[in-house]
């Protein structure tokens, strides 16, 4: 019987102590997963969050590159006072495809040099140009008749200003002038515009 008591009580202590042992590691454990796991979270969810402040995006602007143009001098000729002689005007223009329709807009613009003679009429149009065997076909609007002053010296300026600027550049030879798709005997009833002309620096002023 003692000994059967002695065991009992053997068993009563080892179970308190397996108790009490097995509440300290609950309790090691429970404290070492709240330090580990719980605290960063709460810690976390205390931090006041960092307001980042939205910048809106801006393109970034260019400036603009500065735009090369190709160009070339060609000289325009215009009347002198008396509309005896033509004298040439040297005027830097845009080298393009269309460079024949452009020389003669410069031409219809008129001179820039108070000492010169614009020689076609205001509202001129140039309607087509086109070259065919070294010849080019200059077709002008009605206006270059109907606003023209008249009279053969301011004729011979009309015409051969045109010409004569023309020829200077190559591969051309000779201008035939139309009027609205149309060969015509005359500009203003003086000279013969029918054909086509060729360069005559007989009318082109004389270097002194």
């Amino acid at each position: 019987m003692a000994i059967s008591k002695k065991s009992r009580k053997k068993r009563k202590n080892f179970k308190f102590f397996l108790t009490i042992f097995l509440l300290a590691m609950l309790i090691i454990l429970g404290y070492l997963g709240f330090n580990h796991f719980i605290m960063p979270i709460w810690e976390k969810y205390k931090e006041k969050p960092e307001i980042i402040k939205e910048i809106p995006y801006q393109e970034e602007i260019k400036e603009p590159e500065p735009l090369t143009e190709e160009t070339i001098e060609v000289n325009l000729y215009f009347s002198d006072p008396e509309e005896m002689y033509l004298v040439a005007e040297k005027r830097k223009i845009a080298k393009t495809s269309n460079l024949i329709r452009q020389v003669v807009n410069e031409l219809i613009e008129g001179t820039a040099n108070s000492n010169l003679y614009s020689t076609i009429p205001e509202g001129t149009i140039v309607n087509e140009v086109y070259i065919a065997d070294d010849i080019v076909y200059v077709d002008l609007s009605e206006s270059i008749a109907t606003n023209h002053p008249g009279g053969s010296s301011s004729e011979l300026m009309t015409i051969y200003s045109l010409v004569n600027t023309l020829t200077e550049i190559p591969p051309i030879k000779g201008v035939q002038l139309l009027i609205e798709g149309d060969q015509r005997k005359s500009l203003a009833g003086h000279i013969d515009i029918s054909m086509p002309l060729l360069r005559d620096e007989d009318w082109i002023k004389p270097q002194s």
